[in-house]
């Protein structure tokens, strides 16, 4: 009895202290648990709150989010001109896959700020392209953003025509910004819609027209005076005269009178109209021969 007495005594002292052992490693499992779910916790928190910044950015700026493809904080459309154009940019997007956004400003402090637009607009890849119009700046036309894919498909040439013919301030006093801007997006999306793009912007201007016209009539004259030299030397016939000066003439008449038409517009009427004038030019020095006033002989004074 006094043998089981002292073993039961020897069972209960090792348990006693082996408990309090055992007790601190299930505490600090326990308590590491906890922390790898506040460390989850935290990270979700970032995470959601990385995910919302995009709508606190622009939150500032009303009427700015990613459906808005025309957005005229310088108010230089009227009403259904502005909708009109933000309804015909959001159909070209989802029919050709360009993302062309297009905002407006009238003088500094004006336009929405750049991480307002890239939190609205973004993420601007390279099939994006982010036009600007500043009616008081000296050219109305900016391009602050240009994705990679269009400016493969519009080179830069055409980007700086772009910007001068509809951009400048002459064009922008005669036509007046309305017509500008209208006229520029449509331009835009009709050479970012063909399947190579475009090499040069489409349409003749008046004063560029004028100079194909001037260039295909001094063509002309050159062609017809050269015509009319007698032959001498190596040179056997009129005709000859003609193929030797056929650089200067052809050039004048095919490279800068025809061809600025010829790319730019399928109009077949300007064409026409310079082979008129050509054609005037060179019969000008026959019609000069032919009512030149006959010279007076001695007898008839």
């Amino acid at each position: 009895m006094r043998g089981a007495a002292l073993v039961a005594r020897c069972r209960l002292t090792t348990r006693a202290e082996t408990a309090p052992a055992d007790a601190p490693s299930t505490s600090g499992a326990s308590q590491a648990w906890r922390v790898s779910a506040a460390g989850a916790l935290s990270a979700l928190a970032v995470l959601g709150s990385a995910a919302l910044a995009p709508s606190s950015a622009y939150a500032t700026t009303p009427g700015l989010d990613s459906s808005t493809y025309f957005f005229d904080s310088g108010r230089l459309l009227s009403a259904d001109k502005r909708d009109k154009l933000n309804t015909d940019l959001s159909e070209f997007s989802k029919r050709t896959g360009w993302n062309v956004r297009i905002y407006t400003a009238y003088g500094p402090g004006t336009a929405p700020p750049e991480d307002d637009l890239r939190a609205a607009w973004g993420p601007l890849g390279k099939n994006s392209v982010v036009v600007g119009y500043d009616a008081t700046a000296p050219s109305l036309i900016n391009v602050p953003y240009l994705g990679d894919d269009v400016l493969a498909t519009l080179k830069r040439p055409w980007w700086g025509e772009f910007k001068g013919r509809f951009g400048n301030l002459f064009y922008v006093r005669e036509q007046g910004e309305q017509t500008a801007i209208t006229v520029s997006t449509q331009v835009l999306m009709e050479c970012l819609g063909k399947p190579g793009g475009c090499l040069v912007v489409p349409g003749v201007p008046d004063e560029q027209y004028f100079i194909t016209l001037t260039t295909s009539i001094a063509g002309g004259l050159v062609a017809g005076f050269v015509s009319r030299l007698e032959p001498q030397g190596f040179v056997q016939s009129r005709w000859v005269w003609l193929l030797l000066f056929s650089p200067v003439w052809g050039s004048l008449y095919i490279n800068f009178g025809l061809g600025p038409i010829v790319s730019r517009t399928e109009d077949k009427l300007p064409i026409l109209q310079n082979t008129l004038g050509f054609a005037v030019g060179a019969a000008a020095p026959y019609l000069a021969q032919v009512l030149r006033a006959p010279p007076v002989k001695d007898g008839q004074q």
